[in-house]
């Protein structure tokens, strides 16, 4: 989806519309912090979480990583210090798919009891 050729919109413009669009942000993140475009200072991938902001996040991070990428690494120290979103780690598609399915659950019986 950030890569130029992919769509026919500008990568940031069509990450906005998710966003736009969506109750819950899910970062899933593992070793790779992505290609940072001419002229820009940070990923697509970071800045779709900053994006984010105002919304529920739930953060997912695959470990181990043995070959994390520097910033990578830097931006998940900064989201797990933030304190503003569920951050949890796991190591396989299994587990991955029940914290998922478990925060879900969560935030949509959070949502009834406020209404």
């Amino acid at each position: 989806m950030f890569e130029l050729g992919a769509q026919s919109h500008p990568p940031r413009n069509v990450y906005q519309a998710y966003l736009a669009q969506s109750q819950v942000f899910v970062g899933i993140y593992w070793q790779s912090y992505g290609w940072v475009a001419p002229g820009e200072r940070m990923s697509g991938l970071e800045d779709e979480y900053v994006l984010s902001a105002g919304m529920p996040r739930l953060i997912y991070v695959k470990s181990p990583a043995p070959e994390r990428e520097p910033r990578l690494a830097e931006m998940l120290n900064r989201i797990e210090d933030s304190g503003d979103v569920s951050y949890q780690r796991f190591s396989d598609p299994e587990e991955l798919q029940s914290l998922v399915q478990n925060d879900l659950a969560v935030l949509l019986s959070e949502r009834f009891e406020m209404a």
